[in-house]
């Protein structure tokens, strides 16, 4: 500050210096909001457990499709005689 009646102080410039580093955001999580943020999509990630009926039913219905191949492939082995192939 300058005094008036002193002629010979001088104004300073009121310059503060920044802290070192990146400037923080105004709108930072915290550690605590950055972990829930974190489990939370780890949890949507995670391999959803598929419930048994529905295992079963596919394994079933694989096990069906393959007896059908097999079914065809032989029928396709007694033909091909027929076929001349």
């Amino acid at each position: 500050m300058v005094d008036p009646f002193d002629p010979g102080t001088l104004a300073m410039p009121l310059i503060f210096k920044r802290r070192r580093g990146r400037p923080r955001k105004a709108d930072a999580l915290s550690a605590a909001e950055r972990a829930r943020r974190y489990r939370a999509k780890r949890k949507l990630q995670a391999v959803q457990a598929v419930p048994t009926v529905i295992y079963e039913q596919v394994v079933r219905e694989r096990d069906e499709a393959r007896a059908q191949i097999f079914r065809l492939h032989a029928e396709l082995e007694q033909l091909r005689p027929l076929l001349g192939s």
